[in-house]
């Protein structure tokens, strides 16, 4: 019988790939999911009537530059 690893000590890229490893793991979706609400908890949300064009223009504007950092 093996036992499940700590979600709280595997990064973010550790846990997402453990999750899509173990899809019927619920305790894992919910720790990645609460992890992702805890770094973003106020996520933009878009409907079927936005223009996320828009949206994409704007966020890359935004964010012009910071890969090259």
């Amino acid at each position: 019988m093996s036992s499940k690893p700590d979600f709280s000590k595997m990064t973010k890229l550790e846990l997402r790939a453990y999750v899509l490893e173990n899809r019927t793991d619920q305790e894992a979706l919910q720790a990645f999911l609460d992890r992702a609400q805890a770094e973003n908890p106020n996520p933009q949300t878009y409907g079927p009537e936005d223009n996320i064009s828009d949206a994409i223009d704007e966020y890359l504007k935004k964010h012009e530059g910071r890969e090259a950092s």
